[in-house]
């Protein structure tokens, strides 16, 4: 049966907690170091309390060690992989193939997008190599999807929502070049999200101060079921660096867009187990939301950066139609509240403001400047929705059946669920129940009694006699010590069951190989010389390439398609003329455009 999950981020222990609540298979989250997010680390401490809590529900955990290290760094990552792997994680998420040279316990590693995971040959070198999944790179379709596995057996996951990186990721250097802050060390300082201006050959500036490589965030509502029938083993939301309401949310939205699929689908199920319920009506514009797109999911369209803001714009909730002071009239059919926060744009600047007042559809607002007749408005901060989030608690439940056998002084209990099933039995020191009817009820009674546990259920068979006289007390410590057990085998079970990446030496595809492959490391440059590869460049963050001009980013996001310049879809004469520079507050840099595999390049300008 096609398993399906559901990855949520975390960026601490709270969130991951909260992203089980809410109906996450698995949670990806950073180490203390040498994850791709600097500031979203946690100790070995935190991730096994983590660990723990998910494999209750046949959860899993992923770690990321995913950037590259240092030569000096070595026995450090050694030291760090060795304590998740005794903490109990289900796998790492790496992008230096120098871990795969160290000496580890049995792990299972997944290869993350940065490690240029775009091509079906590159994939089947991973497969063969041994790794247990790849993570795709968000700029395939669903049809290259379909072909990749069509060919292969490797366990794929994909991005399904959230920001996306312009570049491929793992091979932009334009952070690195600007600042020292290297995106593959976890340190990106987001140049793709500043204005540039963009001027033609002759000096003429085109476009002036303007977000042309901020693009809007990935969305697939209308693309999951595509997905999940390309071959799609994980859905992963993006985010380990948004806050907990921004999870629950996500979280819960995509959790029951696939509980809907599997149930016109039964062919398919999750890879955890227990049921969700939440407070709130999950709605992935209510909290931080650029506008979206399915990147290239669906194939190239545009637009897909917002040249306006980088920032999340939220829900669209109507227009102006009339302004008198600060009160505002909108045509809206959203019901909103005081402490709303509102953006808009004016004069291609995004303003906000806040709503201080409501007299039925007329809103004070805090400021208006900018403001007019007809102008769309959206909310950027949904107050009583946030609130609804925020309070969302409710415990994540798991059914347990149990079957109860009185046999004299002797009673046998089974407890069952969809993970595992314990027997235990107990000798019973205490006379028959007068009222064996009533003592039966009183066994059935405490027994559905779970609390605040994370069990349910839904059947009690109690069979046998006599059925011996306890109090509440001494029955209730007879259910906790059995649920104990029950749960105790359960984390017990997945632990030593966890599966195990076999890693080989096969020959890689290429003899040569440059910076865009961020060999940072001895180990690195000798898990590819070991297959077969004789020509290797340092990476990027330890020497810049020694020629004049390199390559920051290479993007299958094109400019010119943005603009409707596309040079296979432009006559000649309409053409802009080439070369194309862009700067930003730092720097200047020219744009390639490859048409034959449909990409562009930014290449630092020679000096």
């Amino acid at each position: 049966m096609p398993v399906l999950e559901l990855l949520s981020p975390a960026k601490n222990k709270e969130t991951a907690i909260a992203a089980f609540y809410h109906g996450a298979d698995a949670v990806y989250m950073g180490a203390r170091k040498y994850g791709a997010r600097e500031n979203a680390g946690n100790s070995t401490e935190e991730i096994q309390q983590v660990v723990s809590f998910a494999h209750q529900f046949g959860g899993k955990v992923y770690a990321t060690v995913n950037t590259i290290f240092y030569k000096n760094e070595t026995e450090e990552v050694r030291n760090l992989i060795i304590e998740l792997w005794e903490a109990g994680v289900d796998a790492l998420i790496i992008q230096d193939p120098g871990i795969l040279e160290l000496n580890l316990p049995p792990i299972r590693f997944h290869m993350s997008t940065q490690a240029n995971n775009r091509t079906l040959e590159q994939i089947c070198f991973w497969e063969k190599t041994g790794i247990s999944r790849v993570v795709l790179a968000r700029e395939l379709s669903i049809e290259q999807i379909g072909a990749i596995r069509e060919k292969t057996t490797i366990e794929l996951e994909a991005f399904i929502h959230g920001a996306l990186c312009v570049c491929y990721s793992g091979n932009c250097y334009m952070s690195a070049d600007i600042n020292h802050r290297s995106a593959n060390r976890g340190n990106c300082a987001q140049p793709c999200r500043l204005p540039y201006d963009v001027f033609l050959p002759d000096g003429t500036k085109i476009i002036e101060q303007k977000h042309i490589l901020s693009t809007y965030d990935l969305e697939t509502t209308n693309v999951l079921d595509k997905l999940i029938y390309a071959g799609i083993t994980s859905f992963k939301i993006e985010g380990r660096l948004k806050d907990i309401s921004y999870v629950k949310n996500i979280t819960a939205y995509y959790h029951q867009l696939l509980n809907q699929f599997i149930s016109q689908n039964p062919q398919f199920r999750r890879s955890s187990v227990g049921i969700c319920n939440f407070d709130f009506d999950p709605n992935p514009s209510r909290t931080f939301s650029r506008k979206t797109s399915t990147y290239f999911y669906l194939g190239r369209s545009r637009p897909l950066v917002n040249f306006l803001t980088p920032k999340s714009i939220g829900q669209k909730i109507g227009k102006v139609i009339a302004i008198e002071g600060k009160k505002v009239t909108l045509e809206t059919s959203e019901e909103l509240n005081t402490g709303d926060g509102i953006c808009y744009l004016s004069n291609n600047q995004l303003l906000g403001t806040n709503i201080v007042g409501i007299q039925g559809k007329s809103y004070t607002f805090s400021e208006t400047d900018g403001l007019k007749i007809g102008t769309e408005v959206y909310r950027n901060y949904d107050k009583m929705f946030l609130r609804q989030v925020e309070r969302s608690a409710r415990k994540r439940k798991m059914d347990v059946a149990f079957w109860l056998h009185f046999d004299g002084n002797a009673l046998s209990i089974r407890a069952k669920n969809e993970l595992t099933k314990i027997d235990h039995t107990i000798k019973i020191d205490a006379p028959p129940a007068n009222n064996q009817s009533k003592a039966k009820a009183t066994w059935m009674i405490q027994f559905s009694k779970l609390g605040e546990t994370h069990y349910s259920t839904s059947q009690i068979n109690i069979e046998g006699e006599p059925v011996p006289h306890l109090s509440i007390a001494e029955i209730n410590e007879i259910r906790r010590e059995v649920l104990d057990q029950l749960t105790q085998k359960i984390l017990t079970q997945h632990k030593d069951s966890r599966p195990v990446s076999m890693i080989k030496v096969v020959e890689y595809p290429y003899k040569s190989i440059d910076y865009q492959w961020n060999i940072a490391n001895p180990l690195a440059k000798q898990f590819f010389e070991k297959r077969g590869v004789t020509s290797i460049e340092d990476a990027f963050e330890v020497s810049k390439p020694s020629k004049k001009s390199y390559v920051v980013m290479t993007t299958k996001y094109c400019l010119l398609y943005e603009l409707g310049k596309c040079k296979k879809e432009t006559a000649k004469a309409l053409q802009l003329p080439e070369p194309i520079t862009i700067a930003n507050k730092f720097k200047r840099y020219r744009l390639e455009f490859d048409c034959k595999n449909c990409q562009m390049l930014i290449r630092s300008i020679e000096l």
